[in-house]
């Protein structure tokens, strides 16, 4: 005779086995007892009067011998026993004569009928948690009913001598209501015979499992390559003048604005040391009451549990202060200010632009942008897509095209409203006003290196304009939060429908956010609609689909934040330009007053050359002229923030969040119908390409959305070229190592990321690897 153990099911087939199980039910009933979701699913029926019996009773001539053997079951559920059911696991001889355990009232219980005549021999009160498993045992004459949590370790609730002969047995496990009960409740069973199988084994398995993962993702991250981090060494190479050469706003500085070693070394001292309280005794100005604190200096010190630490990738070593490349660069970002009001579409009219043109291409050729200098690449990125199109990236101009919506209101994509679902987004900003700019007056520049707090004191124009000039790219990226524009981006492309990209056309264009007019990323395993990998019964969503797009852009942002921070802090501590623009002030005045104003600095001559006698001198320095000193005229009242320049972190986040956007979207789909604001900014207008011009794409419009946000800061004098052209490639770093660990932990075995770099390589993401894709 079979041993009582070896009947089992897990009951993960959700239908029942007719060779080990019948069903009792009342009449009518049988569906109340049923395998569903892998397990014995009870449901008494409501409001039936008398005693009534759902149970799965071992089969026919099935009959068991529990002596040296064992039965036991998973009761599961915080409540197996609802008042009104009650529940058991029976070992029975016959009608008359069985052993059993009896969960219900609030109590469990073990139980013996003898000849007909039932006795209680054990009753507790009921722990759903504490009693998740019955046991019934036999071990050398005598019977165990045993209790456990977990299915491994039993405690005793009673024990006998065998009441009845146990060598031919059928088993019962089930629920009876004995009265009439208007809600009786549900018992679940589960595991019978099993050790943690089902339920509470895939629990565990899904624990382990989970923590296996973490781990594989950890190893990965701890098996790339770790950076070593450089500096410019810029904080030694001018032993005669200390640190010209470096960030230090906010800090103490002399009466000529250079910082002060002393107050400086306390910001070393706490960033070598790490120690919290460090960072709290660094000594800052004392020449205004309340100088504007440090911007997080400790945010490069923490650790991500997921994604690139935030020390392992490196930026190069900043141009040195005294370089040709950074006297270039300072060119460049004087022309910005001069040209911060000029509409991008009039580069090409413009005389102010045509000189800005000429002063690149022969004072300042290493500048770091594309040489020769035109009217088509005047103040623009250097990756692929920025400069084909209009200035300004498409997912800063338009909008979403409904056809639901009233015109004006987001009607069509030249209304300018993003579609956040019921609610709308108007890419027009109330923008700064024109020509008023920034800390050209030594006294208040000092002011503000000192840590005055300037910041407030803007001034607003009254109309809402479409961004067409420097200072409204300016505007923009002085008071966002950086990941704004890449959730509107996200919005734009998930909800535009099927049609032209431009209006709505009646019997044409699509339903928003169901007829997609710009395709999933070809590695989506659920779109896009209609290709081979378009699945048949699915739709991403909290993976591969929106709600998982918008987690990972706000997580890749953090990690980047707190990696450029580093960078920033921890290892370049790079001047601000308008730090710079001090230098070359005081430069200027030291060789106009042979020495009696002002200070010498071993800058490159460039610089001061175009200021006093070339391109830019009718621009800055006599009184009459717009620009009555030296500084670099800066869009905001405050200037910089009070964080070192390098790298820049709206250009580290941008690269970072548009590698996301580009690796769940198809790069290659082209913008139709793309437009430009018009010079006074209130309207969009149609972009007409010069003959031979390549299409617009969703992938080169997000490379220049990056590259805008990145240049906007440049335009508002905060920040340096070479910032811009090593952070985009730095986020971007950062974004494929989170995509690396996640693709990690999919179930979809058939969903990939793939996109193109900066620098034009395209790579797929797949099961923690990140392969080079050949054309």
């Amino acid at each position: 005779m079979a041993k009582a153990h070896t009947l089992v099911d897990n009951f993960n087939d959700n239908t029942l086995d007719a060779t080990k199980w019948t069903v009792t039910s009342p009449t009518g009933l049988a569906s109340r007892i049923r395998e569903v979701n892998g397990r014995l699913e009870i449901r008494p029926a409501p409001s039936l009067a008398g005693v009534n019996q759902y149970f799965y009773r071992s089969a026919g001539g099935a009959i068991y011998d529990l002596t040296g053997s064992m039965v036991f079951v998973e009761v599961v559920g915080s409540d197996p026993a609802p008042v009104g059911s009650n529940l058991y696991l029976i070992a029975s001889q016959d009608s008359t004569n069985a052993v059993f355990f009896f969960v219900g009232q609030g109590l469990v219980s073990a139980v013996t009928l003898i000849a007909g005549t039932q006795a209680i021999r054990e009753s507790i009160p009921h722990d759903p948690q504490a009693h998740r498993w019955l046991r019934m045992r036999e071990r050398a004459g005598t019977l165990y009913w045993e209790l456990s949590a977990d299915g491994t370790a039993w405690t005793v609730l009673f024990s006998m001598a065998a009441p009845i002969p146990l060598t031919a047995l059928y088993f019962s496990l089930g629920a009876n209501t004995q009265k009439a009960a208007a809600n009786p409740g549900l018992v679940v069973f589960d595991n019978f015979n099993v050790q943690n199988t089902t339920l509470s084994r895939r629990v565990e398995e899904r624990r382990l499992s989970a923590r296996d993962v973490r781990v594989g993702a950890a190893q990965l991250a701890a098996e790339r390559r770790h950076d070593e981090h450089h500096n410019n060494n810029d904080e030694t190479n001018y032993p005669a003048q200390p640190l010209v050469g470096n960030y230090s706003k906010s800090l103490r500085h002399d009466a000529l604005g250079d910082p002060d070693p002393a107050s400086y070394a306390t910001l070393l001292r706490a960033l070598e040391s790490r120690d919290p309280q460090d960072f709290e005794e660094i000594i800052l100005s004392d020449a205004v009451p309340s100088p504007v604190k440090l911007t997080n200096p400790q945010g490069g010190l923490a650790f991500d549990i997921a994604g690139p630490d935030a020390q392992e990738r490196t930026i190069p070593p900043a141009p040195r202060f005294d370089s040709d490349v950074t006297a270039h660069e300072m060119g460049e970002l004087y022309w910005m200010a001069v040209l911060r009001d000029v509409p991008f579409s009039q580069y090409d009219t413009n005389t102010d632009a045509a000189a800005a043109i000429g002063s690149l291409n022969d004072e300042f050729p290493r500048f770091g942008g594309t040489v020769p200098v035109t009217a088509g690449n005047l103040f623009r990125g250097i990756y692929p897509g920025e400069q084909v199109g209009p200035y300004v990236s498409q997912f800063l101009l338009k909008g979403n095209v409904d056809p639901r919506k009233f015109p004006s209101l987001g009607r069509d994509a030249t209304d300018g409203y993003i579609s956040y679902g019921a609610r709308g987004i108007d890419q027009r900003l109330i923008t700064a006003e024109v020509g008023l700019d920034h800390l050209t007056v030594f006294d208040d520049w000092l002011a503000v290196q000192n840590g005055a707090d300037a910041r407030g004191g803007d001034s607003f124009d009254i109309n809402r304009v479409f961004i067409r000039t420097l200072r409204d790219g300016a505007t923009l990226v002085h008071f966002d939060q950086v990941i704004d524009t890449y959730y509107n981006a996200a919005w734009l492309l998930q909800s535009e429908p099927t049609g032209n990209q431009e209006t709505t056309q009646s019997g044409i264009t699509g339903r928003p956010q169901i007829d997609f007019e710009f395709p999933k990323n070809d590695g989506n395993p659920y779109d896009p609609p209609g290709t081979p990998r378009d699945s048949r019964t699915q739709v991403g969503f909290g993976t591969f689909g929106q709600p998982h797009l918008f987690q990972v852009l706000s997580e890749v942002l953090g990690r980047a934040i707190r990696a450029v921070w580093w960078q920033k802090w921890g290892v370049h501590r790079r001047l601000r330009p308008e730090e710079y623009g001090g230098r070359v002030h005081n430069q200027v005045r030291f060789n106009q007053t042979s020495g009696a104003e002002g200070r010498s600095y071993p800058l490159h001559p460039s610089i001061v050359t175009s200021l006093t006698s070339g391109d830019l001198a009718p621009y800055f320095g006599s009184v009459g002229e717009r620009f009555q000193s030296y500084l670099l005229p800066q869009a905001y009242p405050e200037g910089a923030p009070t964080h070192p320049a390098y790298g820049a972190g709206h250009a580290t986040g941008s690269g970072a969040m548009v590698t996301i956007l580009k690796a769940f979207f198809d790069e290659d789909t082209v913008i139709e119908n793309p437009v430009e604001a018009s010079p006074d900014g209130l309207t969009l207008v149609d972009y007409t390409p010069p003959v031979g011009e390549a299409p617009l794409t969703v992938g080169g419009e997000l490379n220049k959305l990056a590259g805008n946000i990145a240049i906007f800061r440049n335009g508002a004098g905060v920040h340096w070229r070479s910032d811009y052209t090593e952070s985009l490639p730095f986020g971007e770093a950062i974004a494929i190592g989170l995509l690396q660990e996640m693709s990690l932990g999919f179930n979809e075995d058939n969903g990939f990321f793939e996109l193109t770099k900066f620098d034009g390589q395209k790579i797929r993401i797949f099961d923690g690897k990140v392969v080079p894709v050949v054309s």
